[in-house]
């Protein structure tokens, strides 16, 4: 259907990055050190979940081509290793995730900043 957006474009993209966000969006349901630890996840984790990767190990296109746009916002500040782009985005966002100095604003932040870089990318549809 014309009209239909699957989670292909922009809008979809938006949407799965702040169901990952809203997965950890609370301090007590986001985890470091490991993927998944009950109802905790990592910043991967909840991206693999909403993206309905099958398991850890076999992520999808979509959580594939997600990573590598929040791996792109990561701070300019981050760790070394994590901003080399010849690892996987997967693994720099892991890195970034459970490196000392990262806070949960921080990944917070690094989901905003991703959204904020889809919508502006997003065309604009004013009804006349």
């Amino acid at each position: 259907m014309p009209f239909d957006n699957p989670f292909e474009g922009a809008f979809g993209d938006i949407q799965i990055l702040m169901d990952a966000r809203s997965h950890i969006s609370s301090k007590g349901d986001w985890v470091k050190g490991c993927f998944r630890n009950c109802h905790r996840h990592c910043l991967v984790a909840a991206l693999s979940v909403v993206a309905g990767s099958p398991n850890f190990n076999t992520p999808n296109r979509v959580e594939r081509r997600l990573a590598g746009l929040l791996a792109a916002q990561l701070p300019s500040g981050s760790a070394f290793w994590a901003r080399m782009r010849f690892f996987t985005a997967r693994q720099r966002l892991m890195w970034f995730n459970d490196d000392p100095r990262t806070k949960h604003e921080d990944v917070m932040a690094l989901f905003d900043r991703a959204v904020d870089h889809l919508t502006s990318r997003v065309p604009a549809y004013i009804l006349a």
